[in-house]
């Protein structure tokens, strides 16, 4: 197994959005555009293939968003979530403070392990909200 903290090809990345069960397709174009303009990125190989990836973006200053933590299927329940989790906290370490917005949108059961990276539900009178097309 290998950790890089590069982008991988939009094929690649399509591939395992399919094998780990977070959704389908999608166009190439925008994900090579999407991946390179992340702020940070954690990908993880086994023999070539991408089998774990998760990212950041934002402005680098005050906004992050914590986006596509996912592990192929064959691949999940062996901790390799949590070590994506491990290298992307390391980075709000590294480089926010408390003045920074960190924030993710998470699937159920996956809010369990971000938890566990001092992500919190949000108050009773917060509310999160996501923009249809």
């Amino acid at each position: 197994m290998e950790i890089l903290f590069t982008k991988p090809s939009p094929r690649a990345y399509n591939n395992l959005r399919k094998s780990s069960g977070i959704g389908g397709e999608k166009n190439l174009e925008p994900t090579e555009i999407a991946l390179e303009n992340s702020l940070f990125i954690v990908s993880i190989y086994d023999n070539n293939k991408l089998i774990g990836f998760g990212r950041i973006v934002g402005d680098g200053g005050i906004t992050y968003v914590v986006s596509d933590i996912m592990v192929d299927k064959s691949h999940q329940g062996k901790g390799l979530g949590k070590l994506i989790m491990t290298k992307i906290n390391r980075y709000f370490e590294e480089n926010c403070n408390e003045e920074c917005y960190i924030s993710l949108i998470a699937n159920k059961p996956a809010d369990k392990l971000y938890s566990k990276f001092k992500f919190n539900y949000l108050k009773d009178f917060e509310v999160g909200m996501k923009r249809k097309k």
